[in-house]
């Protein structure tokens, strides 16, 4: 399942000095960005960026616990039973955007067990909206693994990580 590529982008992340070297803070600011890239995706209806989206917020997120030493998929994700009655895409995409906003809350209080809750909960929110979009998670984060595996770059001043084809 999603384990595998968890432990596949901690890796890269560590491997290109992500973790340790960034902080929540940033990586919150990229976690935004990809946000702001699914709601673009899903009001034009462009399913390519909806996967794309979805997988690179999954892999933010996975760096945010890296960052924790936390790995993401022993958290206990995936627990659906919150979401069935959630069954509109904007209401669950609304969801996502709490959640989101919860770890960015989290960070700024300083607490971890509400932080890590948030992981989890971000990540139900994205396999929900794959449920609701007839997307599959693993496929969507499959994709952003194979798009940043290769990807060379470095950690700026701000901690943010700069693709080479962004220069």
């Amino acid at each position: 399942m999603f384990g595998e590529y968890a432990r596949k982008v901690r890796q890269w992340a560590k491997d290109r000095k992500i973790i340790p070297n960034s902080t929540l803070e940033a990586q919150n600011v990229k976690l935004a960005e990809e946000f702001g890239e699914l709601a673009l995706a899903i009001r034009k209806d462009d399913k390519n960026l909806t996967i794309d989206s979805i997988g690179d917020i999954f892999v933010v997120v996975t760096i945010m616990a890296g960052l924790e030493n936390v790995n993401i998929e022993d958290l206990g994700l995936l627990q659906n039973e919150y979401y069935k009655n959630k069954n509109n895409l904007r209401y669950s995409f609304m969801w996502l955007q709490s959640d989101i906003g919860d770890i960015a809350k989290s960070i700024i209080r300083g607490n971890k067990i509400k932080r890590f809750e948030s992981y989890v909960n971000v990540v139900n929110d994205l396999n929900a909206l794959c449920e609701f979009l007839e997307l599959d998670l693993v496929e969507c984060i499959s994709k952003a693994w194979n798009e940043i595996k290769d990807r060379k770059g470095y950690l700026n001043e701000e901690g943010i990580f700069i693709k080479d084809e962004d220069l």
